[in-house]
């Protein structure tokens, strides 16, 4: 059973290791952004609906509605999976002694799969967000994220992570493997 580890990240036991649900960040925009969307859905559906109805003597402008309809079609889809990207999306980290596996979901559904011996990643790491492109000021939370390396790959997760909830994702993965922590470019090495 999911238990809180820290913010909105879930953890639980399991036999070996450890998995880690870790949701995606939304955004203030999303709040907003969603209910419009939808809104703008129905009120467009509601116009099309009418406009098919109308009486066909002009084929031109009947074929000039059917192209409206295929274009706010395309844009319905996308909205849709926009909707259920944004408030479904998660990744889920399943660590044991063997294996490192990131799965990228949505609605529960399995999109893509990430998996690493657990002996070839080191450098796991936060890294805090950057500066905001729309104020120099400011960072932009969506921007943090948690950056390993296994072979000669830089992967990163957790894109909108706090620091607090980094710190403890990542003791928690170090308490099922302790993950060297050293760049080999600059020829550091793990420390005693």
């Amino acid at each position: 059973m999911l238990q809180q580890l820290a913010g909105r990240l879930m953890w639980e036991r399991t036999p070996g290791g450890i998995r880690i649900a870790i949701p995606t960040r939304r955004g203030a925009v999303t709040v907003l952004y969603g209910p419009v969307v939808g809104i703008w859905l129905v009120a467009v559906s509601i116009h099309y609906w009418h406009a098919l109805e109308m009486p066909r003597g002009d084929s031109h402008e009947f074929m000039l509605q059917l192209m409206a309809v295929a274009v706010y079609a395309l844009g319905f889809c996308f909205a849709i999976c926009w909707l259920i990207w944004t408030f479904t999306n998660e990744t889920i980290l399943t660590l044991d002694a063997a294996e490192l596996k990131l799965q990228r979901r949505a609605m529960g559904i399995e999109l893509f799969t990430e998996s690493y011996p657990t002996m070839s990643v080191r450098n796991v790491n936060y890294v805090p967000p950057t500066r905001s492109w729309a104020s120099q000021d400011d960072t932009d939370p969506k921007t943090s994220k948690i950056q390993f390396q296994a072979g000669f790959l830089t992967r990163t997760f957790a894109s909108g992570v706090t620091e607090a909830e980094a710190k403890a994702l990542i003791a928690g993965m170090q308490g099922i493997y302790k993950f060297p922590n050293y760049l080999e470019s600059h020829g550091a090495h793990p420390a005693p």
